[in-house]
Formats: C-alpha cells, structure tokens, sequence
C-alpha cells in the first residue's frame, strides 16, 4: 500500500500524539503536521485533579519539545480547528488552511457547563491552575457533580485543608460507572474525611458566594466548580459531511469517512465513545496501522482508574444500567471488590486498592467468563453489618451490603436534572 503524502492530526493531547508516535514507530515517512488548541505541549491529563491541583507536581509532559522535534512533526500550537471539508481534503484555522491526505480528529471533549452558574471547570492545565489559585486551606468549595473527577477534586482539596461540599442529584457518588450501590462505598469514604455530602437533590440556582438547591437549602461557597460530564467538542465540524451526534461517528475501526479518522474522547466507534486514558492509546495505534494498511487488532478491554485520598479505584469492563453487582471482600485484608455480571456472564469489575484482583481478570472479563466461578475466587460476601474499615484502606467504611444480587442501577445512564449546556 501506497503511503499517503501528508497526514493532518487536529487535537494535540493524548490521542493526537500517539497517532503521531504510532505513525512513526510503524514506518511512516510522509509529512505529519500536528493541530493543538491549547498553547502547551501535549500533557497528562489525569494528574490536574490531583497532584497539580494540589501544587505537589507541575504538569507532566507527554513529550518535551525535543521529543516532538524528533518525530519529525510540524507542530501549531494554540491553533484550533475552525473547520473541516471531506471532500476538498483541508482542515482550516484561524491562521490558514491545512490540506490533508488523512486526517486524524483527535479534539477530545468540552466540559459541560450550566446555565446561568458562574463557575469553574477542571479539562486544562489552566483550568486546574486557575482552580488551585481560588483555593486554600479554611476556603470553601462545592463541587457541583459528584463523578469521578468531582470526587477526585473533592479529594484534593480536602487534602488542601479545604472545606467540601460534593452535590449530585443521583443518591451516591459516581453511580454512572459504580452503581449507587458501590458508590455509596465511595460516598462513606468521603464522608469520613470530611467531605459535606448532598446527594440526591438539584440546584434550583446560583448567586455569587452560594449555590441554590431545589430543596430549599443554600450552600455557602467561596469557589463552585462544575464537574458535571464532558460533551465531544464536535462544533467546529458542523459541515463538514461527517456524521455527528454523540462525537465522530466511526465504524469499528475508528473510520469516519475515505481518509478520515477519529479517536479518544471525541470519537464515537461504532456506537461507543472510550473516554478512558488507556483506550487512547490502543485506539491510535490501530488508526495508525490502518493509515499505513498494517495489522493491528482495535478490540481491548475497557479500563480505568481514579485516586482518592490513600484509595486506587480500579475498574474493568462496560456494566450495563441493570446489570448484578455483587460485593465481596478479598484477600487476608479484606479489600472491596464489586463484581458485576447479566445473565450469569461477568461484565465488569471494580476493586477499591485490590489491584492484584481487579488486573488478574481482564481476560475474563472479556470473555465473559460464568460470573460463580469468579465470585468463588473471592471470600464470602460482605456481612449485612460490615463497617468496620479495610487494613490497608482505613478510611474505607464498607456500607451494609446484602448477600443477593441486585440491579447494578436502574438510573445508572440517566442524564443529571441539570440544565447543561457544551462549552
């Protein structure tokens, strides 16, 4: 196969510059001109919650300019994408147009703000900058949105002498990827750091230095960051002749149209957007292949990871909304394990710090192995009065748990009782 002469990559984070990497490192020889929004190198993302929101780290590179000189890319920072045309093969920019023989769309994703609330977002090494600078010790922050971000911020600034109010509208933490079920685990570990919990209840408004709930109530803040989902940054593409709706659409292989792909947290392959850091970069590199007509297999397990406190959350696999979870205790010191299955088939694991058990499985979990055979490499079943704290989690306070299975969440995917819209 014929390599193309030129290959345009639009978004320079994570996605974008293992597309590069992965050209290269696949024999790629042609022209590479790289697009980036944000003035910086590409960075690591994950850490802006927390050791740079914290101030105990500065921003961690991806690659230093050196780095991204040797791979022999034309590099254009601070220069978002304004547009795209399939069939005249350009990209364009404020500063000019791009032309392309491949284009990869790498922008990623927005944070969802509401209407009318005047407050932060945590996506950009400014933002979490600008963050860290309304923040200090005896302060008071309400994060609005209680995923995996809002708690990890919740984290931090708690760790910053901050005092925290978290805010969802669903009845526990992260129930779109735990479970309320889980997530109350998680909501017991916040509480017993301090952390004001109000779940359960919506914003009817905001008014400098307060949040407005629809239960009447007010919380008083000094900073409100909005933590409330991301939505795929797909506007500069509207006429474009792609097809939109919940990011890129793409077939399995991340193909959008002759010669135009996508991946990360923009793309959508095959009716499911991978918002996970790992899933950036097995999704780069089968681009890659694909762009130089190589082999290369697309299908991983999906995984993530969040750090809270002293706590690693793990998790593998795509739980459905109505899937069984059961919670189980393993090893000598009795971690938490969330072991979701349907039909009698395991489709997802979460360990809270038992990482030995959580990585060991990912081979069943894409196999769906016969969930039994794994609830009977575990101890038994948490206890209806188990609280008393894990060894090696000791601010972990495990909620009473009931030896049946039950539905993982019936509102598991609903969209928040906010008023959001994309930035």
């Amino acid at each position: 196969m014929e390599q193309p002469g030129r290959v345009v990559v639009i978004g320079a984070g994570l996605g974008g510059l293992r597309t590069v990497e992965s050209l290269r490192r696949r024999g790629y020889s042609g022209r590479i001109a790289l697009l980036g929004a944000e003035r910086h190198l590409p960075y690591d993302r994950p850490p802006l919650s927390k050791h740079v929101l914290r101030g105990e780290r500065d921003v961690s590179w991806l690659r230093s300019a050196d780095d991204v000189t040797a791979l022999d890319v034309s590099l254009h920072l601070d220069t978002p994408a304004t547009g795209l045309s399939v069939d005249r093969r350009t990209v364009n920019t404020a500063s000019g147009s791009h032309a392309f023989d491949v284009a990869v769309i790498a922008t990623g994703a927005l944070p969802r703000r509401l209407v009318g609330m005047d407050a932060q977002v945590l996506r950009t090494l400014d933002d979490a900058y600008a963050l860290r600078a309304a923040l200090h010790a005896g302060s008071r922050l309400a994060v609005v949105g209680a995923g995996l971000i809002g708690c990890e911020v919740a984290a931090s600034a708690r760790a910053m002498g901050v005092e925290v109010t978290l805010l969802d509208v669903l009845p526990a933490p992260a129930t779109r990827v735990l479970g309320s079920r889980v997530g109350r685990i998680l909501g017991a570990l916040h509480a017993r750091h301090g952390v004001q919990l109000r779940l359960g209840v919506g914003l009817a408004g905001s008014e400098p230095g307060r949040v407005l709930l629809d239960d009447g109530s007010i919380v008083e803040a000094d900073a409100v960051l909005q933590s409330i989902g991301v939505t795929p940054d797909i506007a500069w593409l509207r006429g474009s002749e792609l097809n939109l709706n919940d990011g890129v659409m793409c077939d399995a292989g991340g193909r959008a149209a002759p010669g135009v792909f996508a991946v990360g947290d923009v793309a959508n392959w095959a009716g499911h957007r991978h918002e996970h850091w790992t899933s950036v970069g097995t999704q780069a590199d089968h681009v890659a292949a694909q762009i130089l007509g190589q082999d290369s297999a697309a299908t991983d397990v999906a995984y993530w990871w969040s750090d809270q406190y002293d706590l690693k959350l793990q998790g593998l696999g795509r739980p459905a909304p109505d899937d069984d979870v059961e919670v189980r205790a393993w090893g000598p010191r009795a971690r938490t394990v969330a072991v979701y299955s349907r039909n009698g088939r395991l489709t997802g694991l979460v360990g809270f710090s038992a990482s030995s058990a959580i990585m060991r499985l990912r081979s069943d979990v894409a196999a769906g192995t016969d969930v039994q055979k794994i609830l009977e490499r575990f101890t038994e079943p948490m206890p209806h009065d188990s609280s008393a704290p894990s060894a090696d989690t000791p601010d972990l306070i495990a909620t009473p748990v009931a030896t049946q299975s039950r539905p993982f969440n019936s509102r598991n995917r609903a969209t928040p009782d906010f008023r959001a819209k994309s930035s």
